[in-house]
């Protein structure tokens, strides 16, 4: 669907209002959604309040650009939105409501009916993308002493979009006993009892743990749904495959934008500010290891006063070095969050990358050293001293690279810091500075010995 014609249905000349809302609402609002941002503010509440199916309307709304989805909130004002976010799922709601300022989602649940502005605070007051951030309140539960006709008969009366499958056996003081999938209910005989149908083993996750240990749970255990408890087994809600599904995207745009160093943010925020603002630390970053690299070359000013050839080479040593210790830290990083990387297996995994990454350095070393002993006096009219240079000079300074790539995630992770960052600029910086140190002093040491 091509923006235009969004535009054409609400343009002046366009069709006539009862026209322009019949096909709108024809149109698919995830489509129209995707689009949205390039629409003025006005035009935006023009197809919100077009759309007249409720659940078209929160589902524009949550799967819009966040820009989008703010200049509409704040258009249609606090006392719209607040019996609105009642509607919506309970984890949408609270993802909407997180995106507001406090003294904003306060005023909003000021207006909520007092039960629906409970729920939402107990959802707000955890991190995003935590099993508590993303659960919903609503799952089917019963009680250890249920039937299982009677369980049926209530699942075909009070459908639930957040849990077709499963059923969690809930006992008192709301203590999570067990559960047991649909198929498991169809399977046995209509008067057996709840407690008799349970699974041996309940996979649950814990309020604060991350989205990625969900997500390597649910492919191991092969879930839908995982229950949320607290440190007494306390059940208080449900993640759903689509939700974890959803943060990992977002986790994984995060990293990404992490990682070439550029804080996410909104790609169709109107105001540069904000991106400038988002990515200038990272910029200052590269800076700062600019300045220091150029007081590194100042050091060794008289060896590359002598031997000028030493420089063609810098930008290859730091070139492989850097890959080698991206590699190292991306291997690391995404071990560490998919969960595959434990305490029991963590330095295998090191000895294994170091491994790596000493023999390839060895490897472009002694290719890129021999090539440079056989051609140094024929086509660059220099010593053959320059090929043990930097060969030797690229063998230490990916070594080093391996080390800083692999345990700079570890040092970020001891520091409580999301260790994404360290593959980004971080990394890179590091490893020019120690690189062109180990390259000029390897020069140098060769050259004084020859």
């Amino acid at each position: 669907m091509a923006i235009d014609q969004l535009k054409t249905l609400l343009s002046e000349s366009g069709p006539p209002e009862s026209q322009a809302r019949e096909m709108i609402n024809t149109m698919n609002h995830f489509e129209v959604a995707r689009l949205l941002h390039q629409l003025s503010v006005d035009e935006k509440v023009i197809i919100f309040q077009y759309l007249e199916d409720d659940v078209k309307r929160q589902e524009l709304l949550y799967e819009t650009d966040q820009e989008s989805r703010k200049e509409i909130s704040d258009a249609l004002g606090l006392d719209f939105m607040a019996p609105f976010l009642e509607g919506m799922p309970k984890d949408e709601a609270a993802d909407i409501l997180q995106e507001q300022e406090p003294e904003v989602q306060e005023k909003i649940l000021e207006q909520m009916v007092p039960d629906e502005a409970r729920t939402l605070k107990s959802l707000i007051h955890y991190e995003e993308q935590t099993a508590g951030g993303m659960m919903t309140p609503h799952y089917y539960r019963v009680s250890p002493d249920e039937i299982a006709s009677e369980i049926l008969t209530k699942m075909i009366r009070n459908p639930s979009k957040d849990s077709v499958t499963d059923f969690f056996v809930v006992g008192e003081n709301n203590q999570l006993m067990g559960f047991f999938t649909l198929r498991d209910l169809l399977n046995v005989l209509p008067n057996a009892k709840a407690l008799e149908i349970i699974r041996e083993e309940t996979p649950k996750v814990l309020l604060e743990e991350s989205c990625e240990k969900i997500a390597n749970l649910m492919d191991h255990e092969h879930l839908s749904t995982v229950p949320v408890v607290d440190e007494q087994n306390t059940i208080h809600g449900i993640v759903t495959f689509d939700d974890v599904f959803r943060a990992l995207k977002q986790t994984a745009d995060e990293e990404i934008y992490t990682m070439v160093g550029a804080t996410e943010t909104d790609p169709f925020a109107k105001k540069t500010s904000r991106k400038i603002a988002a990515r200038a630390p990272w910029l200052f970053t590269t800076f700062i290891g600019g300045m220091i690299s150029a007081f590194v070359l100042k050091s060794f000013e008289v060896t590359m006063a002598e031997f000028t050839t030493v420089i063609f080479f810098i930008p290859f040593v730091l070139g492989l070095a850097g890959n080698v210790g991206i590699q190292g830290a991306t291997v690391i990083v995404r071990g560490l969050a998919t969960g595959d990387i434990q305490s029991d297996n963590l330095s295998r995994v090191l000895r294994s990358e170091v491994k790596v990454g000493l023999f390839n350095g060895i490897i472009f070393g002694g290719i890129c050293g021999a090539t440079i002993v056989i051609f140094a006096e024929t086509l660059l009219h220099t010593s053959p001293a320059l090929g043990v240079t930097v060969g030797l000079g690229i063998v230490l300074a990916v070594a080093m690279a391996t080390l800083i790539g692999s345990l700079t995630p570890l040092l970020f992770l001891k520091l409580k810091i999301d260790p994404a960052i360290s593959t980004g600029p971080v990394v890179t910086v590091i490893n020019d500075i120690f690189g062109l140190v180990i390259y000029l002093f390897t020069a140098t040491t060769v050259f004084s010995i020859l």
